[in-house]
């Protein structure tokens, strides 16, 4: 009996469908599967092909490719080799990151506690976002994912910390800023943080949730019935994960 197994994969320094592309003939080779996903893939597939795609992937790519159970899981192995602990200042992803790490097992180890800043208020109170750039700038913005970074690294006194704001819909939308939009921090302390900017479309959202795997995600996506939020909370989590996982890369 052939014993499938699956694993994912984050290219460093290029986007999934390229990477695919220069993958195709040995994904043929070797019989897996491929499914792309917005910050990585899944591949799977027979134990011994999996293994054989990993030398080859791994010899091809060199230092710019990283494998492992899941993505929570390569995090979270990342932190413990550097001795570092994380923690989470969430809004639109609702804890959804948080809940994604404590899942895995042994997660206690680098993982201390996160808030849950949905309301503007506690980002002031909690995470000491200030009025004037709540005001001036908006929830949804970079300077506000700055400050609950910062916050958020004060208050668990944590080595990392991971911020997410955004627009889940269905409304809250607008032409600067639609719905899907989504700025996610990462930062260590005593560095400078990384910020970046994301949309996450969810005009194709039937095909899109087919490639959801409960594995990926959480136990509500045991069905494909997905809400466009809930995708985009989804989405949001993951790139989340893997900008930790390029961040740590680099440092």
């Amino acid at each position: 009996m052939t014993n499938n197994a699956s694993k994912v994969i984050i290219f460093l320094n290029m986007d999934i469908d390229s990477a695919r592309v220069l993958c195709a003939e040995m994904v043929a080779k070797c019989g897996i599967c491929w499914e792309s996903k917005e910050s990585y893939a899944r591949i799977q597939g027979a134990q011994e092909q999996l293994d054989k795609f990993e030398i080859w992937v791994c010899g091809f790519f060199r230092q710019e490719v990283i494998l492992g159970e899941c993505i929570e899981s390569i995090a979270i192995e990342k932190l413990k080799a550097r001795g570092l602990t994380l923690a989470t200042a969430e809004s639109c992803t609702g804890g959804l990151i948080s809940y994604r790490f404590t899942r895995i097992g042994g997660a206690s180890s680098v993982f201390v506690g996160g808030i849950i800043g949905y309301a503007n208020t506690i980002k002031e109170q909690i995470l000491e976002v200030s009025k004037d750039s709540l005001q001036d700038f908006g929830a949804v913005s970079e300077p506000v994912v700055e400050q609950m970074l910062r916050g958020a690294l004060k208050k668990f006194g944590a080595d990392v910390a991971i911020a997410s704001s955004g627009i889940a819909g269905p409304s809250g939308g607008s032409s600067q800023k639609p719905v899907g939009s989504v700025f996610i921090g990462v930062q260590a302390a005593g560095n400078a943080p990384m910020i970046e900017q994301h949309f996450f479309p969810t005009d194709n959202l039937n095909t899109l949730a087919k490639h959801h795997q409960p594995l990926d995600y959480t136990p509500a996506t045991l069905s494909y019935n997905i809400t466009a939020r809930e995708y985009i909370q989804l989405e949001a989590s993951a790139k989340a994960i893997e900008m930790l996982i390029k961040y740590l890369n680099d440092k």
